[in-house]
């Protein structure tokens, strides 16, 4: 089989390859920047309800301590200490009891509750032992805290870091050297927002309101953070969506394959092109092939527009069979080659021609025109 015809033989399947890769990525991909978009208004409409729901319900929270206090007219009366001390104030006991019930929910977010005063001094905080644990490892780790300069204070120390106690490895805090914030022993003594590659936004949100006696005097702020990562569905990112759907299996597939189709037709037209050229007699067909390799289409452009028209040899131009060496009937078809080659030199011509351009001999056509 002639070379060029087995190139682009091998050719036609890593085009349509390529093609259906194309479209199937292509279509792929628009109907994923739909479901994104469909996606962030679902979200933004869940995150206003979330957002409604909690500040309401902190509100009247707030509200209930505040009738707490005038009534005892003693912060004593609805603080504790981080020593562990139990609460004597029946609102914070209700509301310990009713946070405790929340948390055994695994279908539910989980909700942290603690308040401060006016100097930002840790009043208490539900559920206690949660806020105990964090609040003693503040004191406890508090100069290499100091030193890292990843927490402010307390309370950002408690913001940042309360819904993911159970998970945090405080031994990272007994080194007193500055290490790699990004080793991942180290995530939690150097806080990382966990929004970004799979989140839109944090799954955990802090709310905060001021709290006032009675004479509207501020004694102080309570702070609440959800942990809704029972819900991160809403919170999904572009990315993080995209990680384990149908079309990033598509990807998987099509994608692989595109790239390689493309790299086998990178390669295959410059092996087209020197053959070509081998076949036009040009000389240095090995350069012509690697600009055409370098700048692909560039290159095989500029080699189409540059190539002589005519053929070096010795094919045949009906059925271009391989005449090795004849130059009067084709071995394979048996065409007469006489208007095809010189007669003096052999030198291939076209039929239109009345001489060769490389002897000068009046061609066959010339001779037949002189009879008439």
């Amino acid at each position: 089989m002639h070379r060029k015809k087995l190139i682009i033989k091998l050719a036609k399947p890593a085009v349509l390859i390529a093609l259906i890769s194309i479209i199937v990525l292509s279509f792929q991909s628009s109907v994923r920047d739909n479901e994104y978009e469909s996606h962030k208004i679902t979200f933004k409409k869940y995150y206003e309800k979330f957002t409604n729901t909690n500040i309401n319900s902190l509100l009247a929270l707030s509200k209930d301590i505040s009738s707490s206090f005038n009534k005892s007219n003693s912060l004593a009366n609805i603080s504790s200490s981080i020593n562990g001390s139990t609460y004597n104030n029946k609102v914070i006991n209700s509301i310990q009891s009713k946070y405790f019930v929340d948390h055994q929910k695994y279908d539910a977010a989980k909700k942290y509750l603690w308040m401060s005063d006016i100097n930002g001094n840790f009043l208490f905080g539900i559920p206690k032992d949660d806020f105990v644990l964090l609040n003693e490892a503040y004191d406890k780790y508090l100069d290499v805290i100091k030193s890292d300069e990843f927490y402010r204070s307390r309370n950002d120390f408690l913001t940042k870091l309360i819904d993911r106690t159970k998970e945090i490895d405080f031994s990272q805090f007994t080194k007193n050297e500055r290490v790699d914030r990004y080793y991942r022993d180290n995530r939690w003594r150097f806080y990382e927002d966990e929004a970004g590659y799979e989140y839109m936004q944090p799954t955990s949100t802090t709310f905060t309101t001021p709290v006032f006696d009675k004479a509207n005097n501020l004694i102080g702020n309570l702070y609440m953070k959800v942990d809704d990562r029972i819900n991160e569905k809403y919170y999904l990112s572009e990315d993080g969506l995209r990680r384990d759907d149908l079309y990033s299996t598509l990807n998987q597939i099509f994608g692989p394959l595109l790239a390689l189709s493309m790299i086998f037709l990178w390669f295959l037209l410059p092996t087209w092109v020197y053959t070509d050229a081998t076949e036009r007699d040009m000389r240095n067909p090995g350069i012509w092939a690697f600009l055409t390799l370098i700048s692909i289409v560039f290159g095989w452009t500029i080699y189409l527009i540059t190539r002589p028209n005519h053929y070096k040899s010795l094919n045949c131009p009906q059925c271009n069979g391989e005449l090795n060496g004849t130059r009067a009937y084709c071995p394979h078809c048996g065409t007469d080659l006489s208007a095809n080659f010189c007669q003096q030199c052999h030198y291939p011509i076209k039929p239109e021609w009345q001489f060769c351009p490389n002897c000068r001999t009046e061609t066959k056509k010339k001779i037949e025109m002189d009879k008439q």
